[in-house]
């Protein structure tokens, strides 16, 4: 496998992956009973990204770089080379440290494989990264994917605007961004990224975005899930952001199928255990990291545009109930994940 690198901007990436083992330390839960002490979240800015700017920029994403399929990556119809140079660019005006990786041959019918990523060096500890994940490429069978719009075109777009709030604030760990490329094919970018991670850096956490935005206050959960053997860790984490401080109802998910579009359930927050929606970020679990993983819906099929042309932003309103609903779905999934970054980026 040979790789190369284009690089944005000045190269002081410092770079290292290790499973972060002070997650399931003594730190975490005293007891059984004791509640962990975590950081007044009351003291961290409010975010000023709201969701109606979000679903603008997914707008916006979606029409200018449909066609993302892998098997075009490297032909005049497809569009992940501009998707992943645009979010790049981007994500350089906000100052941070990006580059492309391109891994040569790598995807379907050898076109090459592209992994973005965007580095916003920590205070004092920046060889540790929060990092945020998602994937840009869409499906190329099963009816073939036009715009991608939920899948996974919505976890792609939140992620510009976690790179757009943090970008003016100051952190002790380092803030990353990776877009990847190839997951519809097998996880492919996030399996070659992990393959060989970058060196010096410790992977403090691995937060993922695929098919976000449909959910409370729509009549479905914003569901997270965390890693296979992250739950004495990651449920209390969930618990407290969502619960105690954003004040959201929280649920089960709404499995049964009687409770799935269009019938739905009552909008609610789910803290729905170890992870079964298959994405990048299970990559990095294999790896020991800890994870967690935010998704509109419990299931990929709840969503009936899955995997299908009509997988368009017009058909999302429709699921979640509305414009207003789905907006306000997507800010509130933002807001979950920025107070989760505060929490993990003050433990010791």
């Amino acid at each position: 496998m040979k790789s190369i690198v284009r690089r944005f901007g000045a190269l002081g990436l410092v770079t290292a992956m290790v499973a972060p083992a002070l997650l399931g330390g003594a730190q975490v839960v005293a007891s059984a009973k004791a509640k962990p002490k975590y950081v007044n979240l009351k003291k961290f800015p409010k975010p000023k990204i709201t969701g109606a700017e979000i679903i603008a920029g997914l707008e916006e994403f979606v029409e200018k770089f449909p066609l993302r399929q892998s098997v075009l990556a490297d032909t005049p119809v497809g569009n992940n080379v501009g998707a992943a140079e645009f979010l790049a660019d981007e994500a350089k005006g906000y100052g941070y440290k990006t580059r492309i990786i391109t891994y040569e041959g790598e995807g379907q019918s050898g076109n090459d494989v592209r992994v973005v990523e965007a580095v916003k060096r920590g205070t004092t500890k920046p060889n540790e990264w929060i990092t945020f994940v998602a994937h840009y490429d869409t499906i190329a069978s099963a009816g073939v994917t036009l715009q991608g719009a939920y899948d996974d075109g919505s976890g792609t777009n939140i992620m510009r605007y976690f790179a757009k709030a943090f970008s003016k604030i100051k952190t002790k760990r380092s803030i990353a961004l990776i877009w990847f490329d190839g997951e519809e094919t097998g996880l492919t970018g996030s399996g070659l990224y992990t393959e060989e991670l970058p060196a010096g850096v410790k992977f403090h956490a691995v937060l993922g975005f695929d098919m976000v935005g449909i959910g409370y206050p729509a009549r479905y959960c914003i569901c997270i899930y965390h890693g296979p053997v992250d739950g004495a860790f990651a449920a209390p984490i969930i618990d407290y952001v969502n619960e105690d401080f954003l004040k959201f109802p929280m649920g089960d998910g709404g499995p049964a199928a009687a409770e799935k579009w269009p019938f739905g359930t009552d909008g609610h927050i789910c803290n729905c255990g170890p992870n079964i929606r298959n994405s990048d970020e299970s990559n990095f679990a294999e790896k020991g990291i800890f994870t967690l993983r935010w998704t509109g819906m419990r299931t990929a099929s709840d969503y009936p545009g899955y995997h299908h042309p009509w997988d368009t932003i017009p058909f999302m309103e429709l699921v979640a109930g509305g414009r207003d609903l789905l907006e306000q779905g997507t800010e509130n999934t933002f807001k979950s994940a920025y107070y989760t970054t505060f929490v993990l980026d003050n433990l010791p």
